[in-house]
């Protein structure tokens, strides 16, 4: 199938799958009829340089969100707007794709087995009470575990060390005397560590089983694959390809957190920031709780995109590219979970059909293993009339757009520090601050861009004294700000 390139960026660099790899964006407009052959575009995992047009001139709220549900899962679906002007060029929209899982708790009956590898550093930084309590909570995990769940053990300073290859939970006294000789050692190998954590799993993967790495560190990755997109590439296709999932556990003040979220988002896990090591436990139990309350699993989302459309930014999810189709590994879903996930698409200047968005997403119910797939429609129709097309807006999907713009340049300035060009954090989170104000009518209506509106208030308080904060301070307020941001994002509890 043809690919047809139409973002007019000159010059720009599209980040394709994560890889460096520079398209030269045509310029030339196709006629009509080119575009009656010709598939839409997808141009990568986000494009940084892009920021989206926020709708304006809002008259009204009538465009449709269409719902679908099998209980407990929800799976929602809209545009911006319903319209798209003929009138005009350079037309852009948003589509915003939600699935929800309401309350749902399983009985011993239906519970969900495990096939868990926990992987714990024990690099020399991990001396004292990380890796005394670090060890408590895996011996607190073992506890929980039922006799139908697996478990593998691998620990890692410099080098990486199996302690237990997969093993029933049956003998949990011999679990817990492997985990008690663990002693910090040298480097951090935290790659290496996390990798012979997948291997276990999948050579144990088991079809209808939580299949999740549980990572604990405490330090930077100073040893072995260092490089971040080349470790996230690597999550993402054990996400993708093998189907097992990732949650990440930072210790501390000192390990590399804007890595340890990056490895849980794209690994379809949860990231934790763990400041006292004697909190670990209770985070563990959280965890464990959450995996035992699965609702949905083999999780998958397909967005079909219509011709004359180009997709140029993607919010809140990595996914692969299948023709004119997006795809959204999922994997499980739990109680009161949330997944959002937004395009922002370009409209070609010489499209003026009806544009059909089709979304569907695919799992199985945890409680009886039944097959289950959902599609919606979103219908994006050619409108000269400004005055339909102005009251046919969606709010709820106008906030996504200003949250996921927001997030993003919070993101940037939290980068911006990282870099110690405190000047350009500052600007940034201004900035950031007054986009939100004048915004202010969604922000009121939406609790999500009140807490997103809080974060950016105090990080900017925060950062007036960056300069002569302490290393530990500095450290604390990036970790927290990061964990915060990262929650709102992913729409965690």
């Amino acid at each position: 199938m043809t690919v047809m390139y139409k973002s007019i960026i000159i010059g720009a660099a599209i980040a394709i799958m994560g890889f460096a790899a520079l398209k030269t964006i045509n310029e030339k407009k196709p006629s009509a009829t080119a575009l009656q052959t010709k598939a839409p575009v997808i141009t990568g995992w986000l494009n940084d340089s892009l920021v989206p047009i926020i709708p304006t001139n809002v008259s009204g709220y009538k465009g449709l969100t269409v719902t679908k549900k099998s209980n407990p899962v929800s799976f929602s679906s809209a545009l911006d707007n319903d319209y798209y002007r003929t009138d005009t060029i350079n037309r852009h929209a948003f589509l915003y794709i939600d699935t929800h899982v309401g309350e749902f708790i399983n009985d011993n009956a239906t519970k969900v087995p495990l096939n868990l590898s926990i992987v714990i550093d024990r690099s020399g930084s991990m001396s004292g009470d990380k890796i005394k309590y670090a060890k408590n909570a895996a011996s607190y995990v073992i506890d929980q575990l039922q006799s139908n769940d697996y478990v593998s053990l691998v620990i890692y300073d410099d080098a990486v060390e199996l302690l237990q290859a997969p093993v029933l939970a049956i003998d949990k006294a011999s679990l817990k005397k492997k985990i008690n000789s663990i002693f910090p050692g040298g480097s951090t190998n935290l790659w290496g560590g996390t990798e012979k954590g997948y291997e276990q799993v999948k050579t144990n993967y088991k079809q209808n089983y939580i299949n999740r790495v549980l990572l604990l560190s405490d330090g930077l990755a100073n040893a072995g694959l260092t490089d971040q997109k080349a470790i996230a590439l690597k999550v993402q296709q054990h996400k993708d390809k093998d189907g097992i999932t990732l949650s990440t556990f930072g210790i501390g003040l000192n390990y590399n957190e804007t890595l340890m979220t990056d490895m849980a988002e794209t690994g379809a896990g949860n990231y934790y920031f763990i400041e006292s090591p004697d909190k670990l436990a209770g985070i563990f139990s959280k965890e464990l709780n959450g995996l035992m309350n699965v609702a949905a699993q083999n999780t998958v989302l397909k967005v079909k995109i219509p011709q004359g459309v180009t997709v140029q930014k993607v919010y809140n999810s990595k996914y692969t590219v299948k023709g004119d189709e997006l795809q959204f590994f999922l994997r499980d879903l739990f109680a009161n979970d949330s997944k959002g996930i937004m395009l922002y698409c370009k409209i070609d200047d010489n499209t003026y059909a009806n544009l059909k968005f089709i979304s569907t997403l695919q799992f199985t119910k945890a409680e009886n293993k039944e097959m289950v797939t959902l599609e919606n429609e979103n219908i994006l129709h050619p409108m000269p009339s400004y005055e339909i097309y102005s009251n046919t807006f969606n709010e709820k999907v106008i906030q996504q757009a200003i949250l996921n713009q927001a997030n993003e340049n919070m993101e940037k300035a939290l980068a911006a520090t990282d870099e110690g060009n405190y000047n350009k954090a500052r600007m940034i989170t201004n900035n950031n601050n007054n986009f939100l104000k004048s915004n202010a009518k969604y922000v009121s209506q939406s609790p999500e861009l009140k807490k997103l509106e809080a974060v950016t208030v105090s990080y900017s308080t925060q950062m007036a004294d960056a300069e002569t904060m302490s290393t530990d301070d500095k450290n604390r307020m990036q970790k927290a700000s990061k964990e915060n941001n990262y929650k709102i994002r992913t729409k965690k509890q």
